[in-house]
C-alpha cells in the first residue's frame, strides 16, 4: 500500500523556517562586515600608477590651515578582513579666520595622493573621498556631530579621518607599501609622501597638507 505524501504542516514550516532565514541573515551581516568597504562613488584616480613624483605642497593661494595627523593601515575593523589605509587630518581657521563653519560629513570634498618616497610614482590615489569626524580623536562626549554643521572657533581643532578605498591602490602594491618600501628603515626619505587636498565649495574652503620627503 502506497504511503501517504509526506506534507509539512503550518507550524512546521515556522519552526523549520525561521532558522534557516535567521542563519541566511548572519552570513549576510558577516559577509558585510569581513568584506571590503568602498566609498558609494566610484574611484578616480589623479595620475597615472608608476609614475609622476609627488609634488610641492604649498603654492600660492593654497590654505596651510589643515595637516596630517597620522596615516597608516587599520585592520581592526574588518578584524579578518583586508586592511584599510586611514589618513587623519586636523583643520582649525587659521590666521585668516576668527572661525571656520563646515557641515559633515565633508561628502566627495577629499583628493588623496600617495607617492613612492626619494621622487618614485603614484602607489595611490583617488579623488571625490569623503571626510568624517574622527570620533575616537575626542574624549568621550566631546565630539561634533557626524552629521551636521560644525563651527570651528579661533584657536580650536577639527578632527578629520579619511579612508581610502581598495580600488584606489595601484595594482600590484599592497597596503603596507603606503606608509614605506622599506618599513625596517630609519631614513625619512623612504617614507611615502601623502598629499591630502579638500575643497569644500558650499563654504569655499580649499586647503592643502602634506606629509614626507619631497
Amino acid at each position: 500500500m502506497a504511503g501517504k505524501p509526506f506534507a509539512v504542516g503550518r507550524g512546521t514550516w515556522w519552526r523549520i523556517g525561521l532558522p534557516l532565514v535567521a542563519a541566511g541573515l548572519l552570513v549576510v551581516h558577516l559577509a558585510w562586515e569581513n568584506g571590503p568597504r568602498r566609498e558609494a562613488a566610484a574611484v578616480s584616480r589623479p595620475g597615472e600608477c608608476g609614475k609622476g613624483a609627488a609634488r610641492q605642497a604649498g603654492e600660492p593661494g593654497v590654505s596651510r590651515e589643515m595637516t596630517v595627523g597620522s596615516y597608516g593601515t587599520d585592520n581592526l575593523p574588518r578584524m579578518q578582513g583586508k586592511p584599510t589605509f586611514k589618513v587623519r587630518l586636523t583643520v582649525s581657521p587659521g590666521p585668516d579666520r576668527h572661525a571656520l563653519t563646515l557641515r559633515t560629513p565633508l561628502t566627495g570634498a577629499v583628493t588623496v595622493l600617495v607617492h613612492a618616497g626619494r621622487g618614485g610614482g603614484l602607489l595611490a590615489g583617488a579623488r571625490g573621498l569623503t571626510a568624517r569626524v574622527d570620533e575616537p580623536m575626542y574624549e568621550a562626549g566631546t565630539a561634533p556631530p557626524a552629521a551636521g554643521t560644525v563651527r570651528v572657533a579661533e584657536g580650536d581643532f577639527l578632527h578629520l579621518v579619511v579612508e581610502l578605498p581598495d580600488a584606489a591602490v595601484c595594482p600590484g602594491v599592497a597596503m603596507g607599501d603606503l606608509v614605506s618600501r622599506d618599513p625596517g628603515g630609519n631614513d625619512a626619505a623612504d617614507l611615502t609622501v601623502v598629499t591630502v587636498v579638500l575643497v569644500d565649495r558650499a563654504s569655499g574652503v580649499r586647503m592643502e597638507a602634506q606629509t614626507g620627503v619631497v
